[in-house]
């Protein structure tokens, strides 16, 4: 009986070694996961900041451009 139980909880503390190295590893992919994520996002985020950036440029000069021809265009009064 008493070798039974030894086996028993040998298998077990076996089985536990394995669970808590395949958490690690799993901890580790979530970990990197993460980083990589952040990553894309702040990408993402810099690219369409830059496009608004860019878009507001070229708002005001097509503004000037419009305010150009109306003052071409004779007015009609």
């Amino acid at each position: 009986m008493k070798t039974l139980i030894e086996k028993q909880i040998l298998e077990w503390k076996e089985e536990l070694a394995k669970q808590i190295k395949t958490k690690d590893q799993a901890q580790q992919v979530l970990e990197q996961c993460n980083k990589t994520i952040l990553m894309l996002e702040g990408g993402i985020q810099a690219q369409e900041l830059l496009l608004k950036k860019n878009e507001s440029v070229d708002q005001p000069t097509d503004k000037v451009e419009l305010d150009q021809e109306s003052e071409k265009a004779p007015s009609k009064k």
